[in-house]
């Protein structure tokens, strides 16, 4: 029974909901003790003095580091790559400068957690502070262009200023988003442990493994093959935990100083000065089109803030350079600004959420200008090209997308204008936006073993960050092998496994998936070669292309044979049979199609005229991800995604304090995310098909392509119930007032 494409449910579902699933923070081996951190109160300048004379003499204590003793780190690697993938460029607790609020200046180690906690409280700092620099509209105008850091800066592509400036219908306007933050429900934590060999062992809450062993051993001095890092679990992840931040590095010198392993876990407000977070930005997007709403040129130019000591680029335009056809041009550009804060970093659907909030936006202003259907003026400037690249399409689904999702949402329905519909006192307003999301191809091995009793073991250095990579992997091993799911034991998160990407771009299935079925094709290409020229070849005679892997072993079914994997093992004599792959795709770029996936995304909200409340009603998806491996894990990801979308929307930022440049709001009180009474019923729909450029096995990027548009689109219903367009996120009750 062929099982891809089956709504399986996840084979660790009853580790997690039991609690019996071992989480990094829920190991402890012998000996540990714990770190914590002390942390800077302002947010540039230096520190003129430290005294931990009393925090060393506390209960417990074990050492207090600080930049006079901590041990000295190698810079970290230029240029950035997701082979070398620090969070954060500058090393603290190396030198006396400051240079974000909460930035840490001294690590304590000691017995206990408390007692860790309680000396850093008695560590004295004394500062030479200087004024912060804050991101906001007066400092954006100080913006440059940056150097490159994942794609180029700038792209024009024709000319869009002189299209725009000649079409008969133009416009411009300025969007914002908020920072925010990734908020996972498990923090971040390392334990470090040192072996009597030099060889260190990171358990760590990690997106990639493999990334955080070649960026420690750089950082560290230390061969790679002395360095393992260890991840079965993640509870949440979304791009916060797929590079190596400053704890981690802290908890493994921590660990070589006290000659203990060390647990550095951190508290829910560190989260937001230690790890990444997404920040904001200030975009413009300039329209030019026809009368019937057809795109002639299209200009969107973005500002985001990053940090004095990196580069960080929020790339916000990029999905504008690829979703829509413009005859005449299409211009994308992005500037920065250095402030006073800690490096941002990849969030859930990182630059497509953000830049499709304004370009959606636009294009829903420019449906009601010329007086467009919104859908309809989509359709319109729908492309088979992709217009940066002038490469076709591999697949796109993005005109089914629109229609299907249309059809289920009861678009026709609709009345156009502002204000039209209502429900007794409440307004009823319908929005939607279409979206891309950039397809990844990244290298990826995989090793698949039969066992003498006929089951199967699946091997790679791949993540579960609660997705469900356990069970979609061994759906794709199992179908080859002709063995059910359950059959198939995985082994992921080790870095002594085979080498796997970083659980990140929504890669893991296209890539990582391609690696399992290649290794069990050829675990099975093995086991049939024994079938047919074995000792005492059970199915001698017969072709190779005429067995089949089924129930548990190999038959030809025109020939009534048939042996057991087990049989076949215990005939030749093995109690293994393994074989590895190494899926080594281009990068898409390099490839003759353009790769992306795609949707539409259809909402309706309820807002209340007096108060400005805004309740979501409904929202109906429509995904193009390629081939889907598991509609049931594949619909958990898109209610996740869409959640995750309305959270952008209506709830969620980061406030900064302008005088201090510290984060506000730094806790789950504060920071609003969505709980069950925000969601209503999600509905979604998968309409793409399998698609042989992106994969082997057909699938393209699914999780964060979710998230993206989401708030666009509810921004659109809002804008239709109220009439009221808010072009700055989240969209709260005082901007409808």
């Amino acid at each position: 029974m062929t099982t891809v494409g089956q709504p399986i449910s996840r084979t660790d579902g009853r580790l997690k909901v039991t609690g019996t699933a071992t989480y990094t923070g829920d190991r402890s081996p012998e000996g540990m003790v714990h770190a914590a951190l002390v942390h800077s109160t302002i947010a540039n300048g230096r520190t003129v003095s430290i005294d931990t004379a009393a925090a060393e003499k506390a209960p417990g204590v074990l050492a207090v580091l600080t930049h006079h003793t901590m041990p000295r780190m190698n810079p970290t690697p230029k240029p950035w790559s997701h082979l070398n993938p620090h969070g954060q460029g500058y090393l603290p607790i190396q030198d006396d400068q400051i240079h974000y609020a909460g930035q840490p200046i001294a690590l304590v180690v000691a017995e206990t957690l408390d007692q860790a906690a309680y000396a850093g409280t008695l560590v004295q700092v004394e500062y030479e502070a200087q004024p912060p620099v804050v991101f906001n509209a007066e400092t954006a105008k100080k913006a440059v262009e940056p150097p490159q850091f994942l794609w180029p800066v700038a792209v024009a592509i024709g000319d869009a200023d002189m299209a725009i400036a000649e079409a008969p219908v133009k416009m411009e306007q300025a969007y914002t988003t908020p920072d925010r933050h990734h908020n996972q429900m498990e923090p971040h934590v390392t334990i470090a442990a040192w072996d009597e060999d030099g060889t260190l062992t990171l358990y760590d809450a990690t997106q990639h493994i493999y990334g955080t062993k070649k960026l420690v051993a750089i950082v560290l001095g230390l061969p790679p093959e002395k360095v393992n890092v260890v991840s079965h679990f993640l509870g949440g992840g979304f791009g916060g935990k797929a590079y190596t931040w400053p704890h981690t590095l802290l908890a493994a010198l921590a660990a070589k100083v006290a000659n203990r392993p060390v647990k550095l876990q951190l508290t829910r407000a560190q989260m937001y000065s230690m790890v990444g977070h997404q920040a904001s930005t200030i975009q413009t997007v300039t329209l030019g089109a026809k009368s019937n709403g057809k795109l002639v040129g299209i200009r969107h130019e973005s500002i985001s803030p990053t940090p004095v000591f990196d580069n960080y680029i929020e790339y916000a335009a990029l999905g504008t350079r690829s979703i829509w056809g413009a005859d005449g041009g299409i211009s994308t550009n992005h500037k920065t600004v250095k402030v006073n804060r800690n490096t941002p970093t990849a969030m859930r659907s990182p630059h497509e959420a953000l830049g499709h909030f304004a370009l959606e936006s636009a294009l829903d202003e420019l449906a009601y200008t010329t007086g467009v259907d919104p859908v309809e003026l989509r359709l319109l400037n729908d492309t088979a090209i992709e217009p940066q690249s002038g490469r076709p399409f591999s697949s796109r689904g993005m005109r089914k997308a629109l229609l299907a999702g249309a059809e289920r949402f009861g678009w026709d329905k609709r009345t156009p204008e502002p204000g039209s519909m209502r429900d007794g006192r409440y307004l009823i307003g319908q929005g939607m936006a279409g979206a891309i999301y950039t397809h990844w191809r990244w290298p990826s091995k995989a090793r698949v073993t039969l066992n003498s009793d006929g089951s199967a073991l699946l091997e790679m250095g791949a993540h579960e960050l609660g997705t469900g990579t356990y069970t979609v992997m061994q759906q794709v091993a199992g179908d080859a092998l002709g063995l059910p799911p359950d059959k198939v034991t995985m082994h992921l998160g080790d870095t002594r496994l085979p080498e796997s990407h970083a659980a990140i771009g929504s890669a893991t299935m296209a890539n990582a998936g391609a690696s399992v079925q290649m290794a069990a094709d050829a675990v099975r290409e093995k086991a049939i070669d024994l079938a047919l020229s074995g000792p005492s070849a059970p199915l001698a005679g017969a072709s190779p292309d005429d067995v089949r892997a089924v129930d548990g072993g190999l038959e030809v079914p025109a020939k009534g044979l048939r042996i057991t994997y087990a049989e076949l093992l215990a005939r030749n004599g093995l109690s293994t049979l393994t074989a590895e792959a190494d899926y080594d795709p281009v990068e898409e770029h390099l490839g003759p199609k353009a790769v992306f996936s795609f949707s539409a995304v259809f909402a309706e909200v309820r807002v209340d005229p007096d108060f400005g409340l805004v309740r979501l009603n409904r929202l109906v998806g429509a995904y193009d991800a390629g081939r889907i491996i598991n509609t049931k894990t594949a619909r958990s990801q898109a209610i996740g995604g869409m959640i995750w979308g309305a959270g952008q929307a209506l709830l969620e930022q980061s406030e900064v304090d302008p005088a201090t440049a510290r984060y506000l709001n730094r806790n789950y009180s504060g920071y609003l995310v969505p709980t069950n009474a925000d969601i209503p019923e999600l509905d979604v729909l998968f309409v793409g098909e399998f698609d042989e450029e992106a994969s082997l096995i057909g699938a393209k990027g699914l999780g964060e392509l979710t998230a993206v548009s989401v708030a666009p689109a509810i921004a659109n219903a809002v804008y239709h119930a109220t009439g009221k367009r808010v072009r700055d996120l989240p969209i709260t009750v005082e901007k409808l007032l």
